[in-house]
């Protein structure tokens, strides 16, 4: 069927950094709006905050429609219908279990894994798959990228940390194997490129860089075959791995030259990563409604800081670290603050979704975003109790507006398992989980 052109440069003209366009069949090059789903696709992201939340001020009083919200999570109350709460979730593979001290590296690894991290200040780290690249694998074949990974603090790829782990565990959230981190992406103007190239000269580089490194993969694929021969048990199994890898990034490579170009203006570019942490968690949010809202990708993940981070919050008037303050007798107050700003900036990013039309309803409509920690206090270390969200209506299928009661120590990792089969996967079981989390479904 014939339709009219009508390019994204043309709504885009003019408007502000970050743009409020849903992807419409006159968008798209012509014979591919037929093959495009009649309904929005699912996306799916995960918002990682450190060092849990001071309970007294977090937990909702009641449940069901009828819940109130406490101090801390109070900013949601904009965007109420559109938010879910849970309490009772738990992370057990973030507790000991025999491995000692170090409650920071494994709730920041454990997050979205629900597994035991190796505890080693070495290169034999050993996780598991977190459950944002299981979904990227099945769903990230229609789109640029499978997958974003996105941080706002750098990533320590050696050296140990917290109690004897790996500084690896406290950076990275996502897991494409049980040794193979995701990384995570820091800057605003490189997230931008890797989403819709780079422009002008830039992006010609980038693209010659591309198809360069497409042949240099097959070369090395070939010649790290060779090998496998040669080679121990565990040097098979990680080459076998490495092998993997590369086949990810050589998949990409070419699904990228045969997907529509997303034309989106080079002025909509960051014109300069930011200098402040708040700017900065902001450019990353609205990021992630453009790729959205592009279908540039629709798995995402946000670290908005490492595990144990020290930030200091100048902005709101707090003085020492965050780690340290859980450490601090008496600064409740000050983690409060830190507690509800961050909730905040998150409380804004639903509202912007909610204002994004796609399809018929909304970007919101058509998300599921999970807001939330592996820590549930931080003054404590422990990991019961958790401070989690879930913002969006996965197409329907999730109606929002409640505070979900569940049963005392529910795996976190059951929620993961509601959030595959949402996306399509049939997954029965993930990480620690006993089951799916049948009651968010629930009307």
């Amino acid at each position: 069927m014939n339709h009219p052109r009508l390019s994204r440069r043309a709504f885009l003209q003019g408007c502000g950094a970050m743009v409020s366009l849903p992807l419409l069949e006159c968008m798209l090059p012509h014979g591919f709006a037929a093959d495009a789903p009649k309904q929005p696709p699912l996306r799916v992201g995960w918002i990682y905050f450190p060092n849990g939340m001071v309970r007294e001020y977090w937990t909702p009083q009641g449940s069901g429609r009828n819940f109130q919200f406490n101090k801390t999570n109070a900013p949601l109350a904009a965007v109420r219908e559109h938010v879910t709460l849970i309490t009772n979730l738990a992370h057990d593979k973030a507790r000991p279990n025999g491995d000692g001290p170090g409650a920071h590296a494994r709730e920041g690894a454990t997050y979205l894994t629900g597994v035991q991290a190796k505890k080693t200040g070495g290169k034999d780290i050993y996780l598991g798959e977190s459950i944002d690249q299981v979904i990227a694998r099945s769903v990230g074949r229609s789109t640029r990228l499978p997958s974003l990974e996105l941080g706002t603090e750098p990533s320590r790829k050696e050296g140990r940390c917290d109690s004897g782990y790996s500084c690896i565990y406290m950076s990275n959230i996502s897991w494409r194997s049980p040794t193979q981190p995701s990384g995570v992406e820091i800057s605003p103007r490189r997230a931008f490129d890797r989403l819709f190239g780079a422009p002008g000269e830039e992006g010609r580089r980038f693209r010659e860089r591309s198809a360069d490194r497409q042949s240099v993969l097959d070369f090395v694929a070939e010649d790290a075959k060779r090998l496998q021969n040669q080679l121990g048990i565990t040097d098979r199994r990680k080459l076998t791995e490495y092998l993997e890898s590369v086949r990810a990034v050589e998949k990409q490579i070419a699904q990228m030259k045969n997907l529509p170009t997303i034309d989106v203006p080079p002025e909509r570019r960051p014109t300069q990563d930011p200098d402040d942490f708040v700017t900065h968690i902001r450019v990353m949010y609205d990021l992630i409604a453009l790729a959205w809202q592009t279908d540039a990708t629709r798995v995402v993940t946000y670290m908005l800081a490492n595990s144990q981070t020290n930030r200091v919050y100048e902005n709101l008037g707090v003085k020492s670290g965050h780690h340290q303050l859980t450490h601090s007798t008496g600064q409740e107050a000050d983690i409060q603050k830190i507690d509800q700003f961050l909730v905040e900036e998150f409380a804004r990013f639903v509202d912007k979704l909610a204002k994004i039309p796609d399809g018929s309803g909304t970007l919101l409509d058509n998300c599921l975003v999970t807001f939330g920690s592996a820590m549930g206090d931080g003054r404590k270390h422990d990991h019961h109790e958790l401070p989690v969200v879930v913002a969006g209506h996965a197409r329907g299928a999730i109606p929002g507006g409640r505070c979900l009661a569940l049963k005392t120590e529910t795996p976190m990792s059951n929620l993961f398992v509601t959030t595959a089969r949402l996306a399509g996967l049939p997954l029965d079981r993930f990480g620690d989980s006993n089951g799916p989390l049948d009651l968010l479904l629930e009307r």
